[in-house]
């Protein structure tokens, strides 16, 4: 596993659930800014995108999806990253619970539901309701999870999320500039820039009005994914340590974590992926310079190169990079058999898992 940021807070925090009990959530949520042509690739057209979260939580629980024909896939064929959680999960053995922020699509999987609703394209600047509600859910399932278990990791799955995150992150003025990743090696990063530009103008904010209300701008420009996670990351952070799995879009769930519970930061890190740490188009490592220097980012060093499926090869060139918690998963496995799971052993439950699923 590679570091990025302060060591000590990583070390420590590494320490402290090495060998232990972990607990992973995947919270799945839909926003209609997926829709929007071009904004995101988590799914074959952007009309499937709001199938993804589901598809994704189904495919975790039941190693099959119901809600669609076939799996989750980048227009290119590539599959979804809930193959490498899978992988995470099964060789660790860990406890693992599906978490519904606000879904169009419903996964048919049990779920604990935050009462929210799938959110509105953020050009409309009122894009998520039932904002606190959510949140305060959130914070009582962390609290719960926390309790008989020695850390959490809490991820997502909401196609259209990173041009969201960079909307919230802007409001706060956590970005002056879009930083953020995309499922694509061509990053939208003009439509989006755009997007986020109308977005605020419709919501009638200036970049960095919210810096102290992030419920206020998750509201106007954000989506369903992040109350309910920044309020699990909360409420379980103030009794044991939690990995953030997830890429950039999950650091407007740090951000917004940062400002409503300051005291929590050094009980969290980001858990990720080497794919997303060495994109030439996004810099997790910039954004999270931004938000604090006492997160740190701990990667796993998973490797697609060798992989005798072009699908899984394509992580390589650029294509997915991080998404359903599949690098905080990797990093909890590694964690909790004290470095007995490698990267090794995660590619080839990896090959395992995809070749049932593509029945090859």
């Amino acid at each position: 596993m590679g570091v990025y940021g302060n060591r000590e807070v990583a070390a420590d925090i590494l320490k402290r659930i090495w060998g232990g009990r972990g607990i992973f959530t995947c919270t799945v949520a839909n926003t209609r800014t997926s829709t929007i042509p071009g904004v995101s690739d988590a799914g074959d057209t952007p009309e499937l995108t709001m199938f993804t979260p589901a598809a994704d939580a189904e495919l975790l629980v039941n190693g099959k999806v119901t809600c669609m024909k076939g799996i989750p896939i980048n227009p290119g064929g590539i599959p979804t990253p809930a193959t490498l959680t899978k992988a995470a999960l099964e060789l660790s053995g860990m406890a693992y619970f599906i978490v519904n922020a606000g879904c169009e699509v419903e996964p048919f999987v049990p779920y604990f539901d935050m009462g929210g609703e799938c959110g509105e394209k953020i050009v409309t600047g009122n894009s998520v309701k039932n904002v606190r509600k959510v949140y305060e859910k959130g914070y009582m399932l962390g609290e719960s999870l926390a309790r008989d278990h020695d850390y959490v990791i809490i991820s997502e799955s909401c196609a259209g999320g990173t041009t969201t995150a960079l909307a919230v992150m802007m409001a706060m003025g956590v970005l002056k500039e879009n930083l953020v990743s995309s499922s694509s090696p061509k990053n939208p990063k003009e439509l989006k820039s755009r997007l986020v530009k109308e977005a605020l103008s419709a919501a009638g904010i200036e970049p960095g009005e919210l810096k102290d209300d992030p419920l206020r701008a998750i509201q106007c420009v954000g989506d369903p994914m992040m109350p309910a996670n920044i309020g699990i990351l909360c409420g379980a952070a103030k009794s044991v340590p939690v990995i953030v799995g997830g890429g950039t879009q999950l650091a407007a769930v740090m951000a917004g974590a940062k400002v409503l519970h300051p005291e929590l930061v050094g009980n969290f890190m980001q858990g990720t992926t080497r794919w997303l740490m060495n994109d030439p188009n996004s810099s997790m490592s910039r954004i999270m310079d931004s938000i604090s220097d006492r997160i740190p980012i701990v990667y796993a060093n998973v490797d697609y190169t060798d992989s005798p499926y072009e699908g899984l090869q394509a992580y390589e060139w650029g294509f997915i990079k991080e998404g359903v918690g599949c690098g905080g998963a990797s990093v909890g496995a590694i964690a909790s058999s004290a470095g007995k799971i490698t990267c090794a052993d995660l590619v080839d439950r990896v090959h395992t898992i995809y070749r049932g699923i593509m029945g090859f």
